[in-house]
């Protein structure tokens, strides 16, 4: 397992923000990053990154983590495609789960596309559960699983 450098991330990270979501099937747009990271933003997400621990540090990954009510809400994690399968979502996960309890939320419910098999056997691994499905949630008509997990999140042997 690798393990980065796990950290906040803010404006300054927007290009390596925004090349890692461009690789990502469906990304977001750049404004609505860059709203969101701005400091004035009334948005309650945070970004948290892993970087890697060589001298140039580039972004591995990340997590975004919103507020649904009085629940974390994972609105988005994605690894570099080239260093996926080294634990660094393992380590992005933990993190939100650390995040979200420090905000002392209970709860951490995600969305995630019925098709995406390797991000469900993920959350499978730390004891997410289908909450029900919402049929043709995403613009392309495929329906999202809505999941749930007890925080902090537990790593299942």
């Amino acid at each position: 397992m690798y393990l980065p450098n796990i950290d906040f991330l803010n404006i300054n990270h927007l290009p390596e923000i925004l090349r890692l979501n461009a690789a990502s099937g469906f990304p977001w747009s750049e404004e609505v990053v860059r709203k969101d990271l701005q400091e004035d933003s009334q948005n309650e997400i945070t970004y948290i990154g892993a970087f890697a621990t060589t001298t140039e540090a580039p972004l591995l990954g990340y997590a975004v983590l919103g507020r649904e009510k009085r629940a974390g809400l994972l609105m988005a994690i994605t690894v570099d495609k080239i260093y996926r399968r080294r634990g660094i979502g393992t380590q992005l996960m933990m993190a939100v789960s650390d995040c979200a309890t420090y905000l002392n939320m209970k709860l951490l419910r995600l969305k995630v596309r019925k098709s995406n098999a390797p991000a469900i056997a993920m959350y499978t691994k730390f004891s997410f559960r289908g909450e029900n499905v919402r049929r043709g949630y995403y613009s392309n008509g495929e329906d999202a699983i809505l999941m749930v997990a007890t925080l902090p999140l537990k790593l299942k042997s």
